[in-house]
């Protein structure tokens, strides 16, 4: 069974393609094989014969999909949008309840889900199931008749969904416009999902993996965020847009920043083109990136990354990603020299009176021994000499001060001089988990500080 449909094997499994990798020295981008997997995504598949049960069988009329599912399963009623999608597409669907279902239960999913089913069984013996080998639901199954006359298995099998999840109607609906000769992307209008992007794009979809955009709506929830407009539009795809995400699906397969938050709905198949660099603005703006550009960002969207990354640095960096130890490459101050806190005094004097007293300015003095010359815990004790990279030698921190101002504000050379607003880091204008939290936890990690909570942090610092 599992020869049916290669392309939906587990994605760790199916998109590690390795792929020759050229580096564009201008722009920073890496080239690979764009839509790599597109061969195997539009082949056509070998049928496999089957038999089926005498309550089913005379309701398969040419191509066919029969949707096996429980009324009570709680994935089988979060595919149903999938199932009515298909229905309104053209597609011939026959349901199979389990065996274990009542007409009862089976009139109240149809009329929840609004089922738009051509016909219905339930699957009372349980023939259905055993003659398929369903060991779960939601199941889809393509059926047909064959062509063959007075053959033992009166029909075959063209594909298999097992399972059937969220944003895989689009991928039927693709294959088959396509294997029967015509637009493959016929069918696109709206967003479609990262489900259908990545059967094509297996080397873009792998290196998304291993990006923060892949974990976007994950952090809303450590954050209890996930009903916050405020937040949410930018952590998930197409919200509040035709097919795009809805507020509180969170299993939706439109959720975190994925393929069609920068490409577009649909992204270029629908005839529409849309540069992705144009898109980034939107999200990362002054209030809730440092320093943010395009060309800072774009060097860390590399669709080819994951190109010759082996399983374990694969896995190693999806770990991080989603425990939120990976480097956050833009959280970077602009650049340039440190000036000091004294430099502050001038017009902050309540702030830097504070923080003369604060657990930050005396960070240097809790070093002690050998620890106060080691680099790895200096650079989280004192201020940096300038912003960038870590140092690695302790000329490029200025430990007479512990964690001074400019940890957290960025250089303030420029801003001493000239004060204004724009010419220094003001943290906290919007969105103080988008930005002081990510500031804070570069050394506040789970590792040094297991019991971190951003709210009664901030409340200690004397501002």
């Amino acid at each position: 069974m599992q020869k049916l449909l290669p392309l939906l094997a587990a994605l760790i499994v199916v998109l590690l393609v390795g792929a020759a990798v050229a580096t564009d020295d201008v722009t920073g981008w890496s080239e690979g094989t764009p839509a790599a997997g597109t061969a195997d995504a539009l082949q056509a598949i070998d049928p496999v014969g089957i038999t089926l049960p005498p309550h089913v069988a005379p309701l398969v009329e040419g191509e066919t999909m029969i949707f096996y599912y429980s009324p009570t399963c709680p994935h089988c009623q979060d595919v149903m949008p999938d199932v009515n999608r298909l229905a309104e597409a053209g597609v011939r669907v026959v349901a199979v309840s389990v065996g274990s279902a009542t007409p009862e239960l089976v009139a109240e999913f149809r009329d929840t889900y609004g089922a738009r089913f051509d016909e219905h069984v339930i699957d009372t013996d349980r023939s259905f199931g055993a003659a398929l080998g369903a060991r779960a639901t939601p199941n889809v199954y393509v059926v047909r008749p064959t062509e063959t006359e007075g053959t033992e298995q009166p029909f075959e099998m063209v594909e298999a969904y097992t399972p059937f999840s969220r944003g895989m109607s689009p991928v039927y609906l693709l294959r088959r416009s396509a294997l029967s000769g015509g637009d493959p992307f016929a069918s696109f209008d709206g967003y479609q999902g990262d489900v259908v992007c990545r059967v094509c794009h297996q080397q873009e979809a792998m290196s998304w993996a291993i990006t923060h955009h892949a974990q976007a709506y994950y952090t809303l929830y450590k954050r209890e965020r996930t009903e916050d407009l405020e937040c949410v539009g930018c952590h998930v795809t197409g919200l509040g847009e035709p097919n795009g995400f809805e507020l509180g699906d969170h299993r939706s397969p439109m959720s975190d920043v994925t393929c069609e938050s920068c490409h577009s709905a649909s992204g270029p198949h629908d005839g529409e083109h849309v540069a992705a660099s144009s898109t980034c603005e939107g999200c990362h703006n002054a209030e809730h990136s440092i320093n943010f550009s395009v060309a800072k960002g774009l060097p860390h969207i590399d669709h080819y990354a994951a190109n010759g990354m082996s399983n374990d640095e694969l896995r190693e960096r999806m770990t991080a990603i989603a425990n939120g130890t990976a480097e956050k490459p833009l959280l970077a101050f602009p650049e340039g020299p440190t000036v000091g806190a004294a430099a502050c005094k001038s017009c902050h004097k309540p702030q830097h009176k504070g923080l003369k007293k604060a657990p930050h300015a005396r960070a240097m003095r809790r070093l002690v021994g050998d620890d106060a010359d080691n680099v790895a815990c200096v650079r989280c004790h004192a201020t940096p000499a300038a912003s960038g990279p870590p140092s690695s030698d302790l000329s490029g921190y200025r430990t007479d001060e512990g964690v001074g101002c400019e940890s957290c504000h960025g250089p303030g050379g420029e801003h001493a001089e000239d004060p204004r607003a724009d010419n220094i880091v003001g943290l906290g204008g919007s969105c103080p988990e988008c930005v002081i939290e990510a500031v804070c936890t570069s050394c506040h990690t789970p590792e040094w500080d297991p019991n971190w909570a951003l709210k009664e942090r901030l409340r200690a610092i004397p501002h």
